[in-house]
């Protein structure tokens, strides 16, 4: 069931995605109790912007910057809205199911992988605006075992013990 949904596009966020992905959620069928969490960094150049579109949301919607506990937030969400940067593998590790953006081109051969391995749902910051979110949107929020297969496929993508795996290959 989704009652937490988490919208983070990095740090930076130069091309306001995160506004675009508010507006496009204003016409998206979401459950009423369904809250909306925002992650923004301090120095992103459209948080004023995001702030006010967040306080006129339909749905409860906060904006968090410089949060500490990124790793609770993402495992207290039912799905992400997120760009396919390095945070994707901490959603992976998470099994935080994920609508995908690609906002960089060096972000894209990951995003398919991803894609491909069931974890992710991709869409294009063009898209944000069309139907295609919402249909996505109303996937999720009206078959719950999408979010679990979902769930389940991007937990089995990574399982949390990199940094044991790259010291077992270096100590060789």
């Amino acid at each position: 069931v989704l009652r937490e949904l988490l919208i983070t596009m990095g740090g930076v966020d130069k091309d306001n995605a995160t506004g675009q992905v508010l507006q496009a959620l204003r016409t998206c069928f979401l459950p009423a109790d369904c809250r909306i969490t925002v992650v923004m960094g301090a120095m992103a150049p459209w948080l004023r912007e995001v702030r006010t579109q967040a306080e006129d949301m339909p749905l409860a919607t906060r904006v968090l910057v410089g949060v500490t506990d990124m790793a609770q937030l993402m495992a207290d969400s039912d799905l992400a809205i997120g760009a396919a940067g390095t945070t994707s593998w901490e959603r992976c590790c998470l099994g935080l199911p994920t609508i995908m953006l690609v906002l960089a081109e060096n972000q894209r051969m990951v995003a398919n992988g991803l894609e491909r391995a069931g974890g992710v749902r991709l869409i294009q910051l063009a898209q944000i605006t069309t139907a295609k979110l919402r249909e996505l949107l109303f996937t999720v929020v009206n078959d719950p075992a999408q979010l679990l297969l979902m769930s389940d496929c991007a937990a089995n993508i990574v399982d949390g013990s990199g940094v044991d795996a790259v010291i077992r290959l270096v100590e060789g």
